[in-house]
C-alpha cells in the first residue's frame, strides 16, 4: 500500500478468564455465559478440524499506529462518524464504488476528475472516508435510480478546509454551464449543479472546522425535487456526527493543547482483530491481489461495518442491537456481541439476510457441524460463533471455506470471553 511522508503529521507528538459457549474443546467440558440460553452444541474434536494452512493461534496485540499506518488506521476510526447512504436516502441500500479509507491525494481520484482532487488546498489533506450507495435493481428497472456519494475528508487547519472546499467546488464547476452557489440557510456550503446523461446531480462542499463534508447525489428528471432536501439531510446529520468524531491530533494541535508523550491511537484497543484470520503484509501491499489494504486488518463499529454490507440495515441494526461495537475485518471478519445470545442473534440475523438475497444452505465443514456454510453464484460463506463471538468467511473454493472457518472457529475457542 503507498504511503506518503503526511503520515507523520497524524502522529502529533508521539514518543504511549475465558469461557467457551455450549461445546466440548478437545475433551473439556465448556462453560456458557451466565447470560445465554443457547442449549448446549455437539462436541468438537478440534484436532481432527482440517484447518490447512491457516494459522490457529490469536495474533500477537498490535501496538499503537506508526508513520506506516496512521493514515488507514484513521480512516478506519472516522468510517464509524460517516454517515452511511441509507440514513440520508433509505432506498440507498446497494453499497457502491468508492466505500474506502481515504489515505493519500491518489485516492481522491477515484471520487473525483483529476482537475478536483488536484487543487492546492488538498496538499494539506490528511486522510479521510468515502461511502458510495445507490438503489437496487429494482429501483433502476421502475426508473427511479439514485445514488449517493457521502464523504469526510480532514485537513491540517480550518483555513485549509476552507480552501478546499472553495477549490474543489470551483473546480467542479469549471467548463459546466454553471457555478457554485449557495442554498438558503446554509451559506457555508457550496453547491454544484449538473447533468449527466440526462441525470441530474448537486455536489455540495460543506467546510466544518478542519473537515471538509461532501455529497453528491443523482437522480433522475423526475425524481429532481429530491436533490436539495437530501442534501441538506447528509449535511444536517454528518456535521454532528464528525464533531463526535476523537480524531488524533496534529503535531501542531497536540503542541497546541500542551500534550506530551504518545498520541497515536491503539491499532486494535478492543482486542478483537488479534483473532481475526490474517492476510500477508504482501497481499495488503500488493494491488494486483484486489485487497483493500487501507480498508482492511480494521476495527469498525456498526456504522462502519454497515458502509460495505450487502444489506446496511439489518447490519447495522443487528451489530448496534447486541452490541457488538468493535468488529474486525481482515481475511476473515470477527462480531463480539455483549452476550452469547447477541452472538446467536447476529449468526441468525446474517443467514437469514443471505438467504432473501439467494444464498443456499450447503453441508457444514466436517467435524464442525455448529458451523453453517451458503452458497451463491459459485462462491462460498460460513459462519461460525463460540460465545460472544461471531466469525465469518468466504471464498470462491468450498474447501478453503470450510478450512478458513474451521481455523477460525479453533481461534474463537481461545478468545477472551469476558472482553470488554
Amino acid at each position: 500500500m503507498k504511503r506518503v511522508p503526511t503520515a507523520a503529521r497524524w502522529l502529533g507528538v508521539v514518543a504511549a478468564v475465558v469461557a467457551l459457549a455450549g461445546c466440548t474443546v478437545e475433551g473439556t467440558p465448556s462453560t456458557t455465559d451466565a447470560l445465554d440460553s443457547t442449549a448446549a452444541e455437539p462436541s468438537i474434536d478440534v484436532a481432527a478440524l482440517d484447518t490447512g494452512a491457516y494459522p490457529t493461534e490469536p495474533r500477537a496485540e498490535f501496538g499503537t499506529a506508526t508513520e506506516e499506518n496512521i493514515l488507514e488506521i484513521e480512516g478506519q476510526r472516522m468510517a464509524q462518524f460517516v454517515v452511511v447512504p441509507f440514513e440520508i436516502d433509505a432506498d440507498l441500500t446497494k453499497s457502491g464504488i468508492p466505500t474506502m479509507v481515504i489515505s493519500t491525494r491518489g485516492n481522491l481520484r477515484l471520487v473525483f476528475s483529476p482537475e478536483v482532487a488536484d487543487v492546492p488546498a488538498n496538499r494539506s489533506m490528511l486522510g479521510g472516508y468515502v461511502s458510495t450507495a445507490s438503489t437496487p435493481d429494482e429501483n433502476l428497472r421502475a426508473g427511479n435510480k439514485r445514488s449517493l456519494n457521502n464523504m469526510v475528508l480532514r485537513y491540517q487547519t480550518a483555513d485549509d478546509a476552507e480552501a478546499a472546499a472553495r477549490q474543489m467546488a470551483a473546480a467542479a464547476a469549471e467548463g459546466g454551464s454553471t457555478r457554485p452557489s449557495t442554498l438558503p440557510g446554509l451559506p457555508g456550503t457550496l453547491v454544484v449543479r449538473t447533468n449527466s446523461g440526462g441525470d441530474r446531480q448537486i455536489l455540495a462542499f460543506t467546510p466544518r472546522d478542519t473537515y471538509v463534508l461532501y455529497q453528491w447525489y443523482e437522480t433522475t428528471p423526475e425524481q429532481q425535487d429530491l436533490l436539495e432536501p437530501t442534501i441538506r439531510k447528509a449535511i444536517g446529520l454528518q456535521g454532528p456526527l464528525i464533531d463526535r468524531f476523537p480524531a488524533t491530533p496534529t503535531r501542531a494541535e497536540a503542541a497546541a493543547q500542551g500534550i506530551t508523550g504518545s498520541s497515536a491511537p491503539q491499532i486494535d484497543q478492543d482486542h478483537v482483530l488479534i483473532y481475526a484470520l490474517p492476510y500477508t503484509d504482501e497481499e495488503l501491499a500488493d494491488a494486483a491481489t484486489g485487497v483493500p489494504g487501507g480498508s482492511v486488518r480494521a476495527v469498525y463499529g456498526p456504522r462502519g461495518m454497515a458502509h460495505t454490507s450487502s444489506d446496511p440495515v439489518t447490519d447495522y441494526n443487528v451489530l448496534t442491537e447486541t452490541g457488538s461495537t468493535a468488529n474486525a475485518v481482515e481475511r476473515s471478519t470477527v462480531y463480539r456481541a455483549e452476550t452469547s445470545d447477541g452472538g446467536r442473534q447476529i449468526v441468525e440475523a446474517f443467514l437469514s439476510s443471505n438467504r432473501n438475497q439467494g444464498w443456499e444452505d450447503i453441508d457444514s465443514p466436517p467435524g464442525l457441524p455448529i458451523a453453517t456454510c451458503q452458497s451463491k453464484e459459485r462462491f462460498f460463506y460460513c459462519l461460525v460463533q463460540d460465545g460472544r463471538y461471531v466469525a465469518s468467511v468466504s471464498s470462491p473454493s468450498p474447501q478453503d471455506a470450510y478450512q478458513q472457518i474451521s481455523a477460525q472457529y479453533v481461534i474463537l475457542t481461545k478468545a477472551d470471553q469476558q472482553a470488554e
